[in-house]
């Protein structure tokens, strides 16, 4: 009997437990490598988010600024000549009279609309996005054509923040309710 219980001790020192060392490393490699595939996905949402985010600022400061811009040029007298060949020499400012605030410039200044109010000038959009064009195309000016004026505004706009960037060119028309003489 004693020797039985010798042998039992033996046995149970000479078992396997746990995990070899291939075992354990190759356990780390697959974690290793599920950590790295989340990781990945995570990090390309945290971008997506970022510039849906950058997206949509641009898109609503473009919004914005374009409504207060054609809302004006809606009811002003257009000062600028015709661009004829607005493809080759576009206006690169707009002078128009609003019936309110009198002589009202708009012209891009670095990288920001500027908007100049009988010598007072302001910046029209938020420091979020840049402009990276702006150029004016009008129709309808000359003397007696029977055309109502009509302002083409062509922007480029970016968002002005780190990360991901975002961009896009917008262009809308806008016609004054004043027919030229």
């Amino acid at each position: 009997m004693k020797h039985n219980f010798q042998f039992s001790i033996f046995n149970f020192q000479t078992e396997k437990r746990g995990f070899t060392l291939v075992e354990t490393l190759v356990a780390l490699f697959i974690f290793s490598i599920i950590v790295l595939l989340f990781g990945g996905i995570f990090s390309g949402s945290l971008s997506s988010q970022r510039r849906a985010s950058n997206i949509q600022q641009v898109q609503e400061n473009a919004d914005y600024i374009l409504e207060a811009l054609t809302k004006e040029i809606r009811v002003s007298t257009v000062n600028t000549a015709d661009t004829p060949d607005c493809a080759a020499s576009p206006a690169a400012a707009l002078n128009i009279t609003h019936p309110v605030n009198g002589s009202v410039i708009y012209a891009l200044a670095g990288n920001n609309l500027q908007r100049t109010v009988n010598g007072i000038q302001t910046i029209v959009n938020s420091n979020t996005i840049q402009f990276t064009r702006l150029f004016f195309c009008i129709t309808g000016q000359a003397a007696d054509d029977k055309l109502q004026p009509r302002v083409t505004i062509v922007t480029g706009l970016k968002s002005a923040g780190a990360g991901a960037e975002s961009a896009m060119d917008i262009q809308t028309t806008v016609s004054t309710r004043r027919l030229s003489n």
